[in-house]
């Protein structure tokens, strides 16, 4: 027997997962736990996607911006526990917002509100008052938070953010953007913040409750997808990398795919890559949905205390390139020297314009503003810098998305054999944990296919 094969398969056609990223790697660790024959094929030469890290030889490790597994949910819970044991760190949220030349706690605190300009605070209190009885008809970004937050904040953070992020106007973009982007800085549940009312009640209630605890790899989040691809490798299924794929259909079937020289007979396909591309390779009409691209600046600075100890820092102030920093150090101190400090910086821009093809002559504008900002006290501090080009970063939230998403997912949806998944696949602004809540709930539903049980209670053990 092949060491590639599964001895408990019960199909000889394999399922083929387009995307060794989260949702792609954890769904297919949960099927061939439960016999499935499955292979995964990612385009990269290293796996996790979107939650992958960078690691350099002079010790520094650096993620795609700030991941972490939070412990707040009981399934991402129990199986990152079984799959890391006791190679993790463990360790109390602190996450902050940048505004006005300030650092405040995020999600913000009492406190935090205390400190706001006297004229902001006053007129967001104003605000609150009489912002019922406007009216605001249409449904965009722009109105979504006036309604709701308010003309002060949405003229002093929202509007010059989202601009700045995105690249176009908060009035041609969707109110989802808003609803869901606040939603995913949040994290918490328990710290309601999309009405201004929210967001003072919160402040209060949530004002003495212990920070959030999360867990880490200890030598950043490629060990986790190492060691799930290491469990996947051991129960016979395969990885592909380094290779594209080509779908080969008929009669609303995927048949085959292709993956290099090699042709495959399937029995399903998960697709987690973008969405515009499976229906490229299905012959389906095209859409304007599309993804920001992100540059990653990894600055690794010699310096034994760091200004500020947060995880990470969102920066809305336009005059600013940076858009948001992680600093790894203070998820594992094992991401960088113990003299040093790393701080990932995100650029937000188009695959293809002009920062995106010459990323690298903005170096010089990072460290300035890191330096503007109080994150790096001396340049000559600065040992090195990296960047990384992300493609299909984020999903673009345009006024006309939800139409456009709703017909691809329709057309995509009539072939009988083939799954969207993960972020880019289902064309979903979503954190790490959901996209693992994905793989639970498509596993669950290709075995039911297959009349085999899956239980969330099995994650922390693997029983099959």
């Amino acid at each position: 027997m092949s060491k590639n094969e599964n001895p408990h398969s019960t199909d000889s056609k394999p399922i083929v997962i387009v995307g060794g990223g989260v949702t792609g790697l954890v769904t297919a660790h949960i099927l061939l736990e439960r016999g499935q024959n499955v292979i995964v094929v990612e385009k990269l030469n290293v796996l996790g996607g979107l939650a992958r890290s960078f690691k350099y030889d002079n010790g520094y490790v650096f993620d795609c911006g700030p991941h972490r597994f939070d412990v707040g949910n009981p399934n991402v819970k129990a199986y990152v526990e079984r799959i890391l044991q006791e190679d993790c760190t463990n360790f109390p949220r602190k996450s902050e917002v940048y505004f006005k030349g300030k650092y405040y706690g995020w999600p913000i605190k009492l406190k935090n509100l205390l400190q706001l300009p006297k004229d902001i605070a006053l007129r967001a209190t104003v605000d609150l008052a009489v912002n019922g009885f406007k009216d605001y008809p249409e449904d965009n970004f722009q109105t979504y938070i006036l309604r709701q937050y308010g003309p002060t904040l949405y003229k002093h953070f929202f509007e010059g953010y989202s601009l700045k992020f995105l690249g176009i106007h908060p009035k041609a973009t969707h109110s989802d953007w808003a609803k869901v982007g606040i939603n995913r800085a949040i994290i918490n549940d328990n710290a309601q913040m999309q009405t201004l009312f929210q967001l003072l009640k919160s402040t209060i209630t949530q004002n003495n409750a212990p920070p959030q605890c999360f867990i880490y790899p200890t030598g950043g989040m490629q060990d986790a997808w190492d060691k799930v691809a290491d469990k996947i490798r051991a129960l016979g299924g395969r990885i592909i990398t380094e290779k594209s794929v080509k779908l080969r259909h008929q009669n609303k079937t995927v048949q085959s795919v292709q993956i290099g020289d090699e042709t495959i007979e399937v029995s399903d396909v998960i697709w987690t890559a973008p969405i515009n591309q499976a229906a490229k390779q299905l012959d389906l009409p095209s859409s304007d949905l599309d993804y920001l691209g992100l540059l990653l600046f990894n600055v690794m600075v010699e310096d034994e205390d760091a200004p500020r100890d947060y995880q990470w820092c969102y920066y809305g102030e336009t005059n600013l390139l940076i858009n948001r920093v992680s600093t790894p150090r203070f998820l594992s101190p094992d991401t960088c020297p113990p003299n040093g400090v790393g701080y990932c910086c995100e650029v937000t821009c188009m695959v293809g314009d002009d920062r995106w093809q010459h990323g690298e002559n903005l170096s010089d504008w990072i460290i300035d503003d890191l330096v503007k900002v109080g994150m790096i006290k001396d340049r000559s501090k600065v040992v090195d810098i990296q960047m990384e080009r992300i493609p299909h970063s984020y999903p673009i939230y345009s006024e006309n998305y939800p139409k456009e998403l709703a017909g691809m997912r329709e057309r995509i949806g009539s072939f009988n054999n083939l799954y969207l998944a993960g972020r880019t696949g289902l064309f979903w602004y979503n954190n790490m944990d959901h996209s693992m809540e994905n793989a639970f709930q498509l596993s669950r539903r290709l075995l039911k296919k297959r009349n085999l049980h899956f239980d969330e209670s099995d994650l922390a053990s693997g029983n099959a």
